[in-house]
């Protein structure tokens, strides 16, 4: 996704391939393709690559393997077929390549590297990367009770860096932005790049005011159960509409939907059933909305959606009587409720027994604001596991 730091990943790896692999620096080739001076030219398609790979030949015949970062890649036409004739010829070269997921993944042209790729979501910060920044160094091992026990006395800074980080979110730029205004600035930069380059040009979408409040209202009650039919009426648009652009904000990493969880595929299916919609990142949503307050809880919900997504399968919801927040399939059935709080409500406590009773579940997990304890009730286990303890317990390695 736009802005998480590939840039600087990729730029990371050509230090470590000279520096720690000893690599020739003749032999890595990094190319920024949003650069002013080579965007001008994006409209060559692949004979841009093949000039620029051919000049690079001839100005330095490099001996061995060739590395060739081809960063934001995207506004390349046809790239893939370039790369993909390179490989044809057997030519010691290994790509490494940026962009959004829909010119890597889903283009036509993409097929022609299936096979050959290796691909990897590159996400804004998670909460232990974002404590690292902060230079909060997090003790504790492979388990929650580890980390729990051996990082008591620091919980209060602890915490006073996740409710800061459940109102900015990951985004490496926006947390290292010194002011508010800095931050907000830089969100809603994102935001409007995000819509206009992912959404609305690939899509050739022309009535780009439609897109953006439709964007805006789902930013302002993310988290919360919609319809197709709740989200039209009040833009005025068709359910159809709003279909494919829910779609087209998927597609470019915007928005996620969790839908309703069930064993039975036709009810998984079923348009009429509500579906909860998450952002990509707190800060992304919480600088583009006007808020008298943080909305916590659905920050704290939003911030596990993401963990979540991240290291499973699939992340649904479950309804019976009462909602369950995530049903999470990989490949067994897990239950989690969240209730960012150090005393949890009753409903969250029922609603997950319902669950863990309808799909014959031995334990589920409730995640609290500090509150960590484990509790029998009617036969069945619930962890209350602090927030803060299971995002450095996921996010460690991620």
């Amino acid at each position: 996704m736009r802005r998480a730091g590939k840039s600087v990943l990729m730029q990371q790896l050509v230090g470590w391939l000279i520096e720690e692999q000893k690599v020739p620096p003749q032999n890595v080739v990094y190319l920024f393709l949003e650069d002013i001076q080579v965007s001008q030219y994006l409209k060559l398609g692949a004979d841009l690559l093949e000039s620029l790979y051919t000049y690079y030949l001839e100005r330095y015949n490099p001996s061995g393997r060739v590395y060739l970062f081809l960063d934001e890649i995207q506004g390349v036409k046809d790239f893939n077929r370039w790369i993909g004739s390179r490989y044809e010829r057997k030519e010691n070269i290994k790509f490494l390549l940026s962009g959004s997921r829909r010119s890597l993944i889903e283009a036509e042209s993409a097929e022609v590297l299936t096979g050959r790729n290796v691909q990897i979501d590159v996400y804004p910060f998670n909460f232990y990367e974002y404590l690292l920044v902060h230079n909060v160094e997090v003790r504790g091992e492979t388990t929650a009770q580890s980390i729990w026990d051996l990082n008591f006395s620091q919980q209060i800074p602890i915490l006073h860096h996740l409710g800061n980080y459940l109102y900015e979110g990951g985004y490496p730029e926006i947390v290292l932005a010194k002011t508010e205004a800095e931050k907000k600035a830089i969100a809603s930069g994102y935001y409007r790049d995000g819509v206009t380059r992912d959404v609305l040009i690939p899509n050739n979408l022309r009535n780009a005011r439609d897109v953006e409040v439709l964007g805006l209202q789902i930013l302002s009650d993310f988290t919360k159960t919609h319809t197709l039919s709740s989200l039209s009426k009040p833009n005025k648009l068709s359910v159809d509409t709003v279909k494919n652009y829910l779609e087209y904000f998927t597609k470019a990493y915007l928005f996620f939907e969790s839908t309703y969880f069930s064993y039975k595929t036709k009810e998984t299916q079923d348009v009429q059933r509500p579906r909860k919609i998450y952002v990509v990142d707190n800060g992304l949503r919480n600088f583009n909305t006007a808020q008298l307050r943080p909305d916590i809880g659905q920050c704290a919900e939003n911030v596990t959606f993401n963990e979540l997504k991240k290291n499973n399968v699939a992340v649904s919801y479950w309804k019976g009587k009462k909602e369950v927040d995530f049903a999470v399939l990989n490949p067994g059935l897990s239950l989690y409720n969240v209730s960012y709080t150090d005393q949890p409500h009753d409903r969250e406590v029922e609603s997950l027994l319902e669950g863990l009773k309808e799909f014959k579940l031995d334990k589920g997990v409730i995640l609290t604001k500090n509150h960590f304890a484990k509790k029998e009730v009617e036969g069945k286990t619930i962890e209350f596991i602090p927030l803060w303890v299971w995002l450095i317990l996921n996010g460690r390695g991620k």
